[in-house]
């Protein structure tokens, strides 16, 4: 039996495959997307959608480790996770529909840094 260690090497960065999206106008506050998420990634808005209701975000995107108990608690289905790829494409050409939130392209965007 060898007495030398292995060297430890730290694993790479994971990536998550999927990105939370959500549906700002259908969210009706009931809270249940934030009381199930395990990693508490979820809080509500300050704002109001059209329904006078503060719509949910991320507070703690990093955090996500697309688990779907999100998306499967949902009952207006206003929060759900999508394909990181295609989700991206549709971000970049501007093909997403008014209100719909996607809070890991929004965080990088250059329009949040300036204002």
């Amino acid at each position: 039996m060898s007495m030398v260690r292995k060297p430890i090497t730290p694993k790479p960065p994971r990536t998550r495959e999927k990105v939370l999206v959500i549906l700002r106008e259908q969210c009706k506050q009931c809270k249940l997307c934030i009381e199930f998420c395990p990693k508490n990634v979820l809080c509500l808005t300050d704002i109001y959608n059209r329904k006078g209701y503060h719509p949910v975000t991320a507070c703690d995107i990093d955090a996500c480790v697309n688990c779907e108990f999100c998306e499967r608690i949902c009952p207006d289905m206003a929060i759900f996770l999508a394909d990181r790829e295609e989700a991206e494409k549709a971000y970049k050409e501007g093909a997403l529909e008014e209100g719909t939130h996607i809070p890991e392209f929004e965080r990088d965007s250059p329009e949040k840094e300036e204002k």
